[in-house]
């Protein structure tokens, strides 16, 4: 199940390495070049992107294909700051149910793999936040279809009145 995503979590004593999980391969310390590929793919849907929820300390943000959750974890860093665990991923037409739902347990097997938990309102609460995504999703593709659609009328009449009809 997390091979759909990349997960990425602050050490809490601020000074170890930070936890990273790429598509379900866990990435040691040492592995600089993949873990600064991650940072950047959540850095560019956080910088480019639109944040769709926020409720209870649940970010969403997307940017047309991507999305990067962040949901606070119980533990707070040693300087007693909330700790958020991040899920990046992809989404398409098919965005729903399902990936609000995959993304939640996901979520829940990195946290406790790293030794953190995650509050159990926060589930229902991640499972919410993708209706969001899914509701903008279907917004922007009906738009878009609109926006052919206009387009394709404004051709056929230019092309009507070169036509002299």
């Amino acid at each position: 199940m997390t091979e759909k995503f990349i997960f990425w979590a602050q050490a809490l004593d601020n000074a170890s390495s930070d936890y990273f999980d790429v598509r379900g391969d866990e990435l040691s310390s040492d592995d600089s070049v993949r873990r600064q590929e991650a940072v950047s793919l959540v850095s560019s849907v956080i910088t480019s992107g639109t944040r769709i929820y926020e409720v209870s300390g649940i970010l969403l943000t997307e940017n047309d294909r991507h999305f990067v959750l962040e949901v606070p974890s119980v533990q707070l860093d040693r300087a007693g700051r909330t700790a958020p665990i991040i899920c990046y991923g992809d989404y398409d037409a098919t965005v729903g149910d399902t990936l609000g739902a995959s993304a939640a347990v996901a979520l829940d097997d990195f946290a406790k793999r790293i030794g953190r938990t995650l509050q159990p309102e926060h589930f229902e609460l991640v499972r919410n936040s993708f209706e969001f995504l899914k509701k903008k999703y279907s917004t922007k593709k009906l738009v878009r279809k609109v926006w052919i659609l206009a387009i394709a009328i404004l051709a056929i009449s230019y092309w009507m009145a070169q036509m002299g009809w």
